[in-house]
């Protein structure tokens, strides 16, 4: 039997391998994700990002886990803040505040072994040390 190739697949056969998808198909597939944000958060589409976060603030005290002994609450809860953090980021253009302060810390430390992201593991593999330039050396 032979199977036609299915269009966008690596891997024809087996249906798996990596989608290809054109620019016009990654818009719709994103704009089907905000929309599917929008309904689990419960706003319209001329909402705004004050909106999206009062009605998440609300959400969240009903369905929060510590609050709503039900079994799915713990499932609803992390929907709700999928939702609302693809929301802020796509929609709204808003990052999180943790992104914003990992970037600062990796610019104002960058590789350094006491303060920064030094991985000891990555010496032993042989990755490469950059070496700094001595500011305060003699000239």
């Amino acid at each position: 039997m032979v199977r036609k190739r299915r269009r966008g697949l690596d891997c024809a056969a087996c249906g798996e391998g990596v989608v290809r998808m054109s620019g016009t198909a990654r818009i719709k597939n994103r704009n089907a994700k905000v929309d599917r944000a929008r309904k689990a958060l419960g706003i319209g589409r001329e909402a705004t990002a004050e909106d999206a976060r009062k009605r998440y603030r609300e959400l969240a005290k009903q369905w929060h886990p510590d609050v709503n002994p039900g079994k799915d609450a713990h499932a609803r809860m992390q929907e709700l803040n999928d939702a609302y953090a693809l929301l802020m980021k796509e929609e709204f253009g808003v990052l999180d505040p943790w992104d914003a302060n990992d970037r600062w810390w990796w610019r104002q430390y960058g590789n350094d072994p006491i303060w920064g992201n030094h991985f000891p593991e990555d010496e032993q593999r042989g990755a490469p040390r950059r070496r700094r330039k001595n500011r305060f050396a003699d000239k």
